[in-house]
């Protein structure tokens, strides 16, 4: 699960949604819910619901989040270290919220991969319980390379992946990044972001990675795929692997001739353009408006896709955009209206940023609504099967959560034994910009 993106989805793990509603708990508030209302701050799970890390610097980001089959939740993004610059950052929380002292240093481990910005964008548990993160190093010699790091279930970097757990993958151009993962059953890896191309601009970058690490040859063009959507700059932020094999990239082409607009692409399991879906195995989705973006992508039992991002509106900025499309890449008339819904949070700016489904259809939408009367809160919708609202979810489907900071930000959720978690960050006056966790009742 992949931040835009940052993801998605920014993990972009296959399958991610969410919606949250509270009421004022251990000084953090949410819009109107009462106690006993699904989608309060779940006060069993770290400090009032919310688990916060302080990893020793100002710029603490947690993009993306993951949740182990016992429970355990792995959050990953960056820290800043005085001499290297950002690192990849991966921290464990035990399933009430406390540091798992079983991982790496206290929870915490930071990895560095030489460029001067080394930032972790998606996180993915594989079916054997290792955790492998994905993200950009930026700024090394061959510019910016995609970063993979493997580690074992304690925190050490897997000796057995890369090299010395670690790929730093150039594919030939000075813009490389990666941006979202998924692992397949049978353990590849499957990792999502974009490539320069010089004439083309930026294009979709799809690769895929035997269980040690090599890009495989049986998938693409040694183990490599790009896709161009006709932007000056397409970027692949989430990635789900459907039952049958096939491969959903969900992203944002810009600068289209309808300004920015959503971009899919279906692949086969080899790599190739899904000629059954869309045209060609693309859509390009423009909602009427120059910013459409699509930020986290989850397929439910039936093949039907949903997408998540946001559109802009002309008096109430960007709002969260939900669509969902058949097996085939058209947009559902069940759904929504005409397949898309979107959701006003009352921020200048609210955005999407990943989606989870729960086991009764319910799909949960997180993400961010920025610039609130408290600042940036932590925003959370959850809708019926039908995309309509779920009146029984916060306040009207709807939840905003202020932590008590000028800045908290949504950019991964998950499901933990029904229960909803949030992963992103939140900016203390004093140590910064932290890592945070918060859980909310389902």
């Amino acid at each position: 699960m992949s931040r835009s993106t940052r993801s998605s989805l920014k993990v972009l793990r296959p399958f991610v949604l969410i919606a949250i509603a509270g009421l004022a708990i251990s000084g953090c508030s949410s819009s109107q819910a009462s106690s006993t209302a699904p989608g309060r701050l779940d006060s069993s799970f770290g400090s009032g619901g919310k688990a916060v890390t302080d990893l020793g610097s100002p710029a603490d980001v947690a993009n993306a989040i993951a949740v182990q089959s016992d429970g355990k939740l792995v959050l990953a993004g960056s820290t800043r270290d005085a001499n290297q610059g950002d690192n990849f950052a991966v921290v464990r929380y035990t399933p009430d919220g406390q540091l798992d002292s079983a991982f790496g240093d206290g929870g915490k481990v930071t990895t560095d991969f030489g460029g001067k910005a080394d930032v972790a964008a998606a996180v993915a548990v594989a079916p054997d319980g290792k955790i492998v993160t994905v993200g950009t190093s930026h700024g090394t010699a061959t510019g910016d390379n995609i970063a993979i790091a493997r580690y074992t279930t304690d925190g050490k970097l897997d000796s057995g992946f890369g090299t010395g757990g670690q790929i730093s993958q150039d594919l030939g151009t000075k813009a490389d990044h990666g941006n979202g993962v998924a692992i397949q059953p049978d353990g590849r890896i499957i990792v999502v972001g974009s490539t320069q191309d010089p004439s083309q601009g930026d294009n979709f970058a799809v690769l895929r990675y035997t269980t040690d690490g090599k890009l495989d040859p049986a998938f693409g063009v040694g183990g490599k795929v790009s896709t161009d959507f006709g932007g000056k700059s397409d970027i692949a932020k989430a990635v789900a692997v459907q039952s049958d094999g096939k491969i959903v990239v969900v992203g944002t082409s810009h600068g289209t001739a309808t300004g920015d607009n959503i971009a899919i692409a279906r692949y086969t399991a080899d790599g190739k353009l899904d000629s059954g879906f869309g045209v060609a195995g693309q859509i390009s989705e423009d909602l009427g408006t120059k910013a459409d973006h699509g930020n986290g992508v989850a397929v439910q039992s039936d093949g039907r896709i949903i997408v998540v991002g946001s559109t802009q509106d002309p008096a109430q900025g960007a709002n969260f955009a939900v669509l969902r499309y058949t097996t085939d890449g058209k947009l559902d008339s069940a759904f929504g209206n005409g397949g898309k819904v979107t959701t006003d949070f009352g921020g200048k700016d609210d955005t999407a940023m990943s989606a989870v489904l729960q086991e009764d259809g319910k799909i949960v939408v997180a993400g961010t609504s920025h610039g609130t009367g408290t600042g940036d809160n932590i925003a959370v919708a959850r809708y019926n099967p039908d995309g309509q609202p779920d009146s029984g979810f916060g306040s009207g489907g709807q939840v905003s959560t202020d932590l008590g900071t000028q800045a908290d930000h949504g950019n991964g959720v998950v499901l933990q034994n029904g229960k909803i978690v949030v992963g992103g960050s939140s900016k203390d006056p004093k140590s910064g910009d932290n890592f945070v966790a918060v859980r909310y009742t389902a």
